[in-house]
């Protein structure tokens, strides 16, 4: 029973949490709440990579002769931990690599024009820890239900001086390898798993504080993350803990932005609303390896004023379960 039960909240958990926050604030729910056969922790690595290579304004996509391109490659690395039967303790460190191709510039007079410059930076990035309590868990024969809580602090670990690489001028904010401040999360989650069919949604809060990017004070608007996700399994037909398993995601997922500010002045062309179609696949190798892949195509923007926008995301992982 006790193997029967943790396969469950595996499967119904794993996949169910993969909202992305915005690459330049960090977190990405790519752990859940999990409960393994032979102990209480584990720790996964998960590579992101995030291409924003279209300029919208509104909800329209603006034609350009030539159009920036940003780039963002994230290694995370995340150690968690039961310290209580519904408390996890998680912590996250963040290798990345964000990369600078022609930068968009918004005249106060509304034209706007990609000027060629070109820039990366590479290295730590801000360190995050949580926490997720589960304080509603039911079970039946046939059915699991959980809800959780997710709480957490990020921290300002990384550099935020990255240049062009002409060296003249700082990168844009949304360019360094952190917000150079400490940031908040909180956030639910709900999934509902019943024989080959799981169903989830998920809502994660980022309230973010001043920082510095370059030589200028800067504070990220507050970003709401949302999703809901069915996952079936394909393998095996028969629930069977000891057996691999495999499992197909789909989901609808957004993202919130408020407006940013720099050196206390709002920023007009920040901020926005952003849904994407995520589907993905999961393999579970009983009883201490899982494996996932998700892709986030974005079908809808509506930015405020003028800005680019995400073209696709993509996130793989491994998890090993001590």
């Amino acid at each position: 029973m006790k193997k029967l039960l943790t396969i469950l909240i595996l499967s119904a958990l794993f996949i169910a949490s993969t909202t992305e926050a915005c690459d330049f604030c960090l977190l990405s729910q790519g752990i859940s709440p999990l409960e393994t056969i032979s102990g209480t922790g584990g720790i996964r690595i998960n590579q992101r990579y995030t291409l924003l290579n279209t300029v919208y304004s509104g909800t329209k996509e603006v034609s350009m002769v030539t159009n920036p391109k940003e780039e963002y490659w994230t290694t995370e690395i995340t150690g968690f931990y039961s310290i209580a039967e519904d408390l996890m303790l998680l912590a996250i460190v963040p290798l990345r690599k964000n990369i600078l191709d022609g930068h968009l510039h918004v005249h106060s007079d509304g034209d706007i024009e990609v000027h060629p410059d070109k820039g990366d930076v590479s290295g730590l990035g801000d360190i995050a820890l949580l926490g997720r309590y589960t304080f509603l868990k039911t079970h039946t024969i046939d059915t699991t239900t959980a809800i959780a809580a997710l709480f957490g602090v990020k921290l300002p670990t990384a550099r935020t001086d990255g240049k062009t690489s002409n060296g003249a001028d700082f990168l844009d904010a949304h360019l360094q390898l952190g917000t150079g401040a400490t940031d908040f999360f909180l956030g639910f989650s709900f999934n509902y798993a019943i024989q080959r069919i799981s169903l989830s949604a998920n809502i994660l809060d980022a309230i973010h504080t001043e920082g510095k990017a370059g030589d200028k004070t800067y504070q990220f608007g507050n970003i709401l993350n949302y999703d809901a996700t069915g996952k079936y399994r394909i393998y095996p037909a028969l629930f069977d803990p000891e057996k691999n398993q495999c499992f197909l995601a789909f989901g609808l997922n957004g993202e919130i932005r408020d407006k940013e500010k720099e050196n206390g002045v709002t920023v007009d062309n920040s901020g926005g609303h952003t849904i994407y179609l995520t589907p993905g696949v999961q393999v579970v190798m009983a009883p201490h390896w899982v494996v996932e892949a998700s892709y986030f195509y974005a079908i809808y923007h509506d930015l405020y004023e003028t800005q680019t926008g995400e073209n696709y995301k993509v996130s793989a992982g491994v998890t090993y379960l001590f």
